[in-house]
Formats: C-alpha cells, structure tokens, sequence
C-alpha cells in the first residue's frame, strides 16, 4: 500500500477527534440529534483548524444510515463514499476555480436533483470568499430558500469578504486558532503511534512553527520525520527548518542593552551568512521583546510557551528591564516593518534599524522632560534663557539684561540705598521694589540667631528635595515654591520673593504643611515669610538654565520657549 501522509492517515473520523472546537461540534451534533439543521453553515477561522473536515464530518453525521452518539458509524455505505471522496452527493467545490457568475447558474440547476442514495445532498465550497460578487448575488435566492433536500457548508479563512447578505442567511461558526499545548499533545499521540520518538523541546518547536494550525503541524512533522528516522532531535530541528534558536535573540538583546552596535552588526551578519531570512528574525525579534515584557510585568515567565529552561532565562533578564524601554523597542520595529517589503536592501535597511535601537540610551523619555518643566517652571515675569550659549529667547515685552540692571539700579537709588546706610540690603529684596508693604510678624528676624539654622546657599541646594516633600500634599504649592526667589536667611526666618498676589496668598494660607516639610528636609524648626516682590534670576530658587539637554533640544528643534 502506498504511503499516506499524516495530515490524512490521521484525519479526524469523529466529532471528538477535532482539537479545540469543542465549541462547535457540540453544537452540530447537538443540531442534528434534536432535528434542528440548518439549511446553511459557514464556517470561518485561521487555516488548518479544521474546517473542511468538520464539514465532511457533518455532511457523513446527517446522511449516516446508523450514527451513533452523535457521530458517524463509518462503516455504512454512505460514510465509506464520504471518506473516500467518491459520494455523488456530497459535493466539494473549490471556490477560487468555480468563483464566476456562469458557475453558479449550473450549480443553481443542479440542486434541483434530488440526492441518489442519502437524505440530503451537500454542497462544501472551499475559499467561499473567492467567489465574485456576482456569483455571490446569483446565489443569494437558492441560499435563503432552498429545497430540503439540499445544505450548504462554506468555509472561508477571509470573513470580511463575504457579502453581508450572504451571511444574514447562514449559521456562523467562528473556529479558533489551535493552543499550542494542544497541538504539541496531538503530536505526541501521532508519534507514539508512528515509532517515533521526539522531545518535548523538539515538539514544541515544530507547533510553534505551525502557528496554530493543526494540518501545517502536522506536515511539519512529516518533513521531520523524513530527515530525522526514528528520533527527531531539537538541534536538527533548528538546521531543517531553519528556526533561529531563541538564545540568538538573548544575546542580541544584550548586545542591544549595552550599546554595543558593532556586536549587533557582526550577529547579523552571522545571521546572513548561515542563510536564515532577515524579515522572519525580525518578525521573531518582535515576538522575543513581546514575551520579555509580558514576563517583565507580569512578573513570572510561567505565561509563556516555552521551555523550562528558556523560562528561567527570561525571568532573569526581564529582572533587570525597564518596560517602557521595551514598548519603545516594539514600537520602533513595528513602525518599520511595512518597509522592509518594499526595500531594495535589507540588510543596510536592518542594519540601520538595530543602531538606532542600541542608542536608544542616548534619548530621554518626554514623561521625564514634562515632569521637570512641570516641576520647575518659570515665572511669569522676566523669562530665562532656555539654554546657555548660543541664541537665547526672550518672552516678548522684556527688556535686555543691560536695560534691566540699568532700570534696578534706578530703584535702588530711589528707595535710598545711595544715602549713606540709610537704606538696609535686608529690609528691601535684591532686584525691584516692593509692591507692597512687608506682612506682619516681620519682627521675628530679631529674635536671637540659632546656631543650627543653614545657610542660604544650603536652602538653595536643597530646595528641589523641598519642593518634592511638598507636592504629594500640596501640588499646587509645590508649583509655586518653584518661582519664588530666594532673598535672605536671617535668625531663623527664610524670607522668600512671591510676584504676584496668588502666590503670596497661597503660600500664607499654607504655612503649615510649609513647615513641616521644612523641618523635615532641613532638619531644625524654620519659619517662612512671604514678601511680595519682583523675583530676579539672581534670586530665583530654580534656576531655568538646569534644565536638562533634551529639554534644550525640543525648544531648539520646535522653535520653542519656556512660559
């Protein structure tokens, strides 16, 4: 007898012997022992899941001279005929050569004949989505009322090109994509049957090729099998179907992590050069980051299917990974992916793309850039330059540094600094002239100065640390205390420059949370006084010109200036 490949020696005879789709032969049988048939089915889903034979297993169930549990004897007439592809009244059709509107006029003509042997005459259409809207529109009449001795079973891997029409008259039935756990057990039973013998790794290597496809598993497997004798080994497997190992993604990822552009370059070309396909360990690459996140925030490698090994591999890596980095990862490849079709060299073009991946560490994230402009923005006075060195923006209506120093000096003269001492530095801030009279309870500067109070250039390096105590509580006031100036630290007191009313009323409404984070951050029991006054760079606690490098870069490159 003739050899017979696996896909067909172990073709399902049962409605159990389908692999997941439980879903769906339980409700077919369930149809046919309570005389609820359908006079048309279509069903849909990935390839290899076991369309068609759920098909020839319906149309063997409802013409069975003795069915038995819900199933077909497979053994009367009829069910041999079915089997053997040689009954006259289960047709299989093949929409994309029968697609024309000419077809399906004769096949209009032909279901007026009744069945020769069976009680019902089917009609199985392949690839039903191929067939041209016109024929699908001369088949509209017969589908919605055709005669009883006639069902029609469509299968199509394409849903969405099926007219709706069409599908307002039959019974949808929605196969899935096989788990690989199910597959790899199919695998084994089919292996133990054949004398041959295959790893757990070696079996879970070829279901994943298969992708979810029972048939394409399964000649896989004969391929194998054809090479490999009586014992498939995993490293074998890797050379026959030319699967990248997945200890190459490993190690490309940490050549990536480090920076090491020129390690990457030297793996690809090892890659070319052993004759693997550039766009799948792309594709593989994609799958490979994809895992790593999910075990990164999951938190356990038990999600994936993979080995035990391959397992506690991720699990160690994804300890050391940022998430948002892998995002950006995928999101990169993702984005470039539809080019890689279109190409004309895609090895420069991949090439490419995994150097911007290994500097990924030279860009910083905007969530950070936002929180620092957000942290420290600047007041809505005298605007600071973004950047220092090269050309600097101004907010419109301020006057030039020289023309500012020119108009504070004036001020000081007329608020009688030049009369010989009979101004004090300290009862008057650094740049401007009050607006308003000093706050009550100024007379705490004269109380006794304690030994533990810091100084001013100690407020000053610590006033981020400050500011962060703050804003959990109070992000409002955080804000604030981020324009004002910073004008003296006398006998405890910190007297600090507000702008404008908001901020002086705010920030003394606020006193005591003010307080306690002061205490806090600096130690010792200080007090703050609010003095409403124009706020000098000079004097401002957050100088603008920190800002970090890729904030300067988004001004520069958008033209843009900090309010």
């Amino acid at each position: 007898m003739s050899h017979q490949v696996i896909s067909l020696k172990y073709r399902p005879q049962r409605f159990e012997d389908v692999v997941g789709q439980e879903h769906i032969t339980v409700t077919l049988k369930n149809a046919v022992q309570k005389n609820r048939l359908g006079h048309a089915y279509i069903f849909s889903g990935p390839r290899g899941t076991g369309k068609t034979t759920t098909a020839r297993l319906l149309a063997k169930l409802v013409n069975c001279e003795d069915p038995r549990d819900g199933n077909p004897c497979n053994a009367c007439v009829n069910c041999r005929e079915i089997t053997e592809g040689r009954s006259l009244d289960v047709l299989e059709i093949d929409g994309g050569s029968t697609r024309g509107i000419d077809s399906i006029r004769d096949l209009r003509e032909q279901v007026k004949y009744p069945p020769s042997r069976g009680k019902y005459k089917i009609y199985i259409i392949d690839e039903f989505h191929q067939i041209t809207k016109d024929g699908l529109n001369a088949l509209l009449k017969t589908l919605e009322e055709p005669p009883k001795h006639i069902l029609f079973i469509f299968a199509t891997t394409e849903l969405h090109r099926v007219l709706p029409t069409i599908l307002s008259r039959c019974q949808r039935f929605e196969f899935r994509r096989i788990p690989i756990r199910q597959v790899m057990q199919l695998l084994r039973r089919i292996s133990d049957r054949e004398g041959i013998r295959v790893s757990d790794d070696a079996l879970l290597l070829i279901a994943k090729k298969g992708d979810g496809s029972i048939r394409d598993s399964e000649s896989i497997l004969e391929q194998v099998i054809a090479f490999s004798g009586e014992e498939i080994r995993y490293d074998n497997l890797l050379d026959i179907l030319g699967v990248i190992h997945e200890e190459v993604y490993f190690n490309i990822f940490r050549e990536l992590s480090g920076g090491r552009a020129d390690k990457v370059l030297m793996l690809l070309d090892d890659m070319l050069i052993r004759g693997y396909d550039l766009r799948e360990f792309l594709s593989g690459f994609s799958v490979f980051l994809r895992d790593l996140y999910m075990v990164c925030t999951h938190g356990s490698a038990d999600i994936l299917n993979t080995t035990d090994n391959m397992k506690k591999a991720y699990a160690e890596l994804a300890e050391k990974q940022d998430p948002r980095t892998l995002i950006r990862m995928l999101s990169i490849i993702n984005s470039e992916m539809p080019n890689m079709a279109h190409t004309l060299n895609l090895k420069i073009m991949l090439e490419t793309l995994f150097i911007k991946l290994s500097r990924l560490q030279d860009f910083t994230d905007l969530e950070k850039v936002l929180k620092k402009v957000k942290r420290n923005p600047p007041p809505g006075g005298n605007a600071a330059p973004a950047q220092e060195g090269g050309s600097r923006k101004r907010a419109a209506g301020t006057p030039p540094p020289a023309r500012t120093q020119e108009r504070n000096t004036q001020e000081r003269h007329r608020n009688g600094e030049h009369n010989g001492g009979s101004g004090s530095r300290d009862t008057a801030p650094a740049t401007g002239s009050p607006l308003r009279e000093k706050p009550a309870g100024a007379d705490a500067e004269n109380s006794a100065e304690t030994e533990k109070s810091p100084g001013l250039e100690t407020i000053k390096e610590k006033w981020e640390e400050f500011i962060e105590c703050i804003q959990p509580r109070k992000p409002a006031v955080a804000g604030l205390l981020c324009q004002v100036g910073l004008l003296r630290m006398k006998n405890g007191v910190l007297v600090v420059a507000a702008g404008d009313d908001y901020s002086f009323n705010a920030l003394g409404r606020n006193q005591k949370v003010i307080h306690a984070c002061l205490k806090k951050v600096y130690g010792t029991d200080l007090k703050l006084r609010v003095e409403k006054s124009r706020v000098g760079e000079k004097e401002r606690a957050l100088k603008k010109g920190k800002i970090d490098a890729a904030t300067q870069n988004v001004i520069q490159n958008f033209d843009g200036e900090l309010l």
